[in-house]
C-alpha cells in the first residue's frame, strides 16, 4: 500500500535526513556510497581501462516509506528497485560510474531493503569496468600504476538534488595479503583513498566521488623476458672487439645482435604502454642499441684503418703496400700531393686512443715490424680501448637505470 502511493520520479523530501545528525545538507537528498572490493580482475594498459568485481551499496532516507511498527511486527520490507521507471517500486538516485565502460546501471538488478524509519539500502554486485588516465607507467616494468572510479550523477546538481557522501572502501581478505595469486597486478589496498572531485561540464559544475586505486606489477616476468635479455646481448656484442678485424664475421656478429634487439622491441611492443613520456624500458632498449651500434661503427673504422689508414703509415715500400692493400700502385705524381692538414691531428688522436687500450692489451711494437703487423697491433690496442670504454659506460648506465627505476 505504501509503494502504490509513492512517486518514483520525484526525490524524497531532503528534510527527512534529520534522522541522522551527521548530514549537514538541508536542500539535497543525502546518499551514502559504500564500496566493497571483492576481486581485482585486470588492467589494460593499451586501452587505459581496468575492471574489478565489487559490491556497491547506496543508503538514503525516504520518509514516504516509513511506518510505525507494532510490537513484534515487521521492521524491514523489500521493494523492487531499478533505474528503469517501469520496473522500480520506489525512487532511486540516478547514480552511475561516470568514467564507465560497464557501470553501476549495467549491474544485475537487485531489490532494495527499506527499514521502518525510512532508511533505504540498495546493494548491487557485479563487474565495473572504467576508463581512466593510468599514472605511474613511466617506470615500466617496475611501475606502480594508479586508476580510479568516479561515482556520481551526470545531470546538473540543481536538477537531481542529490548529495553523494562516502565511507572508506572495504576489501576482501584475499586482496589484503601479499600473495600475487597468479595475476599480473596486485591491488595495494593500503594506498587506496577517496576524494571529492569537481569537474566543469557544459553549463554547470558536477561533483564526483573518486576512488583511487594503486597496483603493483609482477615485474619478474618482464625482467627475465626483456630486461636481462637486453643487458646480456649488449655485453655479448662487446665480443666484437675480440674477433679478428680481417674476419668478415666481425660485422655480421654485431649486426646480428642489433637485429635480435630490434626483434625484442617488436615483441615487447604488445605489452608496453604507449605514452608521450619515455618509459624506463625504452631508455634501457635505446642505450643498449646505441652501444651495439658503436661496436659496429668501431668495426667499420678498424677496417678502414687496415685497408687504407693514414698517410703517415704509408712509409713502407711500394711493394709491401701493394701486397697488403691489393690496390694498383700509386704513381709518383699522386704521391707528391700535399697531405691534408687534418691527418696529423687524426693520426695523433688515434695513437693516443690506442695507447689507452694498450694498458690492458700489453702489445709491444718495434721498428722492425712490417707495416701490416704494425697496423694489426694498433687495431688490437684500439679494440681493447673501445671494449673497456663500452663496458664501463654501459655498466654505469645500467646501474643508474636500476637506481632511478
Amino acid at each position: 500500500l505504501i509503494a502504490e502511493e509513492i512517486n518514483t520520479i520525484t526525490p524524497p523530501d531532503p528534510s527527512a535526513n534529520e534522522n541522522d545528525s551527521s548530514f549537514l545538507t538541508e536542500d539535497q537528498v543525502d546518499v551514502t556510497i559504500s564500496l566493497d572490493v571483492m576481486q581485482f580482475i585486470d588492467i589494460d594498459v593499451k586501452q587505459n581501462t581496468f575492471s574489478m568485481l565489487v559490491s556497491l551499496e547506496l543508503h538514503w532516507f525516504d520518509q514516504r516509506l516509513a511506518w510505525k511498527p507494532f510490537i513484534g511486527g515487521c521492521h524491514r520490507v523489500t521493494y523492487r528497485a531499478s533505474i528503469d521507471s517501469e520496473l522500480t517500486e520506489i525512487w532511486v538516485p540516478n547514480f552511475n560510474l561516470q568514467n564507465k565502460l560497464e557501470g553501476f546501471q549495467t549491474l544485475p538488478e537487485a531489490h532494495a531493503s527499506v527499514f521502518y524509519d525510512g532508511l533505504v539500502s540498495w546493494r548491487k554486485t557485479g563487474v565495473l569496468t572504467a576508463t581512466c588516465e593510468l599514472t605511474g607507467v613511466t617506470s615500466f616494468p617496475f611501475d606502480t600504476t594508479s586508476c580510479y572510479f568516479d561515482f556520481g550523477d551526470d545531470r546538473n546538481p540543481l536538477f537531481h538534488r542529490v548529495n553523494y557522501d562516502y565511507v572508506a572502501p572495504q576489501f576482501f581478505s584475499s586482496l589484503e595479503d601479499d600473495k600475487w595469486n597468479f595475476q599480473e597486478y596486485r591491488l595495494l589496498t593500503t594506498k587506496t583513498y577517496v576524494e571529492e572531485v569537481t569537474e566543469s561540464l557544459s553549463g554547470f559544475e558536477n561533483r564526483f566521488i573518486r576512488y583511487h586505486f594503486f597496483f603493483d606489477r609482477a615485474e619478474f616476468f618482464y625482467v627475465h623476458m626483456f630486461v636481462i635479455i637486453y643487458i646480456l646481448f649488449t655485453y655479448l656484442s662487446f665480443g666484437t672487439f675480440w674477433i679478428d678485424a680481417e674476419s668478415g664475421e666481425r660485422l655480421g656478429f654485431g649486426t646480428s645482435i642489433l637485429f635480435l634487439m630490434v626483434a625484442q622491441d617488436i615483441s615487447s611492443a604488445d605489452v608496453t604502454p604507449v605514452t608521450q613520456e619515455f618509459l624506463w624500458i625504452g631508455k634501457l632498449s635505446l642505450s643498449s642499441k646505441v652501444l651495439v651500434l658503436l661496436t659496429i661503427i668501431h668495426s667499420i673504422a678498424i677496417m678502414w684503418v687496415l685497408t687504407k689508414g693514414f698517410d703517415e703509415w704509408e712509409d713502407g715500400s711500394q711493394e709491401e703496400r701493394a701486397n697488403f692493400i691489393e690496390t694498383p700502385q700509386i704513381d709518383a705524381t699522386q704521391e707528391e700531393k700535399e697531405p691534408s692538414l687534418t691527418r696529423p691531428f687524426a693520426k695523433s688522436f688515434f695513437d693516443s686512443y690506442c695507447r689507452v687500450g694498450n694498458v690492458f692489451a700489453r702489445v709491444e711494437t718495434n721498428e722492425r715490424d712490417s707495416e701490416k703487423l704494425k697496423r694489426k697491433k694498433t687495431v688490437k690496442m684500439a679494440d681493447m680501448t673501445s671494449c673497456v670504454l663500452c663496458f664501463v659506460t654501459y655498466t654505469i648506465l645500467v646501474a643508474v637505470f636500476l637506481v632511478i627505476r
